[in-house]
């Protein structure tokens, strides 16, 4: 029976590996199924975190083989790269149960080092890839099982060789035509240099990086401007490493790449009335949200923008612009400074009806979102439904 569940454990493990390194391409069919790239990063990030209780049972329980194991040749080799992919595959893993530990700063670990971590996934997963293949006991090269475990192995490595050769071809070029050190968010416009995208939805995310020192590694970011003529505008606080170096490093005529066209954060699937609440830099995709708004929109809407300090508010003119053209579209700014902090009593006070008869639009800070869900199920005011984009995506 211990064999046997160190057994499953070790493929298992491997399975998912394979998941994460197929979820790492982004593919947009099954982005789409998980209802947007933001829940695909999480469920990336949770299969990778379960590894490890999962390596660690398959090799210090281990499999009682009785023998069968041959000790030379290449099962011997496959056995010896597979030691030497554990030794490296554990402090991998760890990085992400680091993140996860209580009081931990999610910025402990520079994010550069963390994606070098996730690239040498790909190198650890051959070497375990040539381990199940050449050590077929218990069960035969021919067995489904083995079969199983050979198919993932491709996808694996398929995906990895696509991430590192084929994916930078994927994004758009194009070149920042405005950058504003705004108090609260770099704000960043660009214009195409060939073709834009088209289609864009209001909400959608993209990758984006940028053609200078310390800015190349792709990050996604919500879209706060769609223009007509193609341009996208991102409104990026300085939330970690890399948004740090963005501000002040940035300036009009520089390049960047863009791959959009991810999310599934759409208020137009959304029932007729609805509450939209943004946490600080949460506004972005309310920003492209309000702007698709227009003088026929039969939906009641009430957005609770919710700052710090007033001089922190982001793109109030174009709410207030799309407030005087739509009648059912409706702006409270509630500045905490003054204010005092946004919880469930407020929203409801702010919301000219009956929050529970309304869906709920969410994007900010995720304490922030759990406190007020909770305590508007606690009072009986408990939103139809509540759609939210997942802040964090390490």
């Amino acid at each position: 029976m211990q064999s046997v569940l160190a057994l499953c454990a070790g493929a298992s493990a491997f399975s998912l590996m394979a998941a994460n390194l197929f979820l790492s391409t982004r593919p947009r069919m099954v982005e789409a199924a998980f209802g947007g790239l933001d829940r695909m990063y999480k469920a990336h990030k949770w299969i990778g975190i379960s590894l490890l209780p999962l390596i660690l049972f398959h090799k210090f329980v281990g499999m009682d083989l009785e023998g069968q194991i041959v000790a030379s040749g290449l099962a011997k080799t496959a056995v010896d790269i597979a030691k030497i992919a554990f030794l490296v595959l554990v402090p991998l893993l760890l990085l992400s149960w680091i993140k996860r530990l209580p009081r931990m700063r999610r910025d402990l670990i520079p994010y550069h080092f963390w994606r070098l971590g996730h690239r040498l996934m790909g190198p650890v997963f051959i070497a375990l890839a040539l381990h199940q293949l050449f050590v077929t006991v218990p069960f035969n090269a021919n067995s489904y099982a083995s079969k199983y475990l050979n198919i993932l192995a491709l996808i694996g490595i398929a995906s990895f060789l696509y991430t590192q050769f084929f994916a930078p071809f994927r994004p758009r070029r194009f070149t920042i035509s405005n950058v504003e050190q705004h108090p609260a968010a770099t704000i960043i416009d660009a214009t195409p240099n060939r073709r834009g995208f088209k289609y864009l939805k209001p909400g959608a995310f993209a990758v984006i990086s940028f053609a200078k020192k310390g800015l190349r590694e792709p990050h996604p970011f919500t879209i706060s401007r769609i223009g007509a003529d193609g341009s996208i505008q991102f409104s990026i606080r300085a939330l970690g490493d890399f948004t740090t170096r963005l501000r002040g490093a940035l300036q009009a005529g520089d390049t960047m790449s863009i791959e959009a066209g991810y999310g599934g954060f759409d208020y137009q699937r959304g029932e007729q009335t609805q509450v939209w609440l943004a946490g600080g830099i949460g506004i972005t995709p309310f920003l492209t949200f309000a702007d698709s708004l227009t003088p026929d929109n039969t939906r009641n809407i009430m957005l609770v923008y919710c700052v710090s300090k007033a001089e922190e508010a982001v793109g109030l003119e174009r709410l207030k612009a799309a407030e005087a053209r739509t009648s059912g579209f409706k702006l409270h700014l509630h500045v905490s400074e003054t204010d005092g902090r946004m919880d469930a009593t407020k929203l409801a006070a702010a919301v000219p009806f009956e929050v529970g008869s309304a869906d709920l639009w969410f994007c900010g800070p995720a304490p922030m979102r759990t406190a007020i869900i909770k305590d508007l199920g606690n009072s009986g005011k408990a939103p139809r439904s509540v759609h939210f984009e997942e802040f964090e995506f390490r």
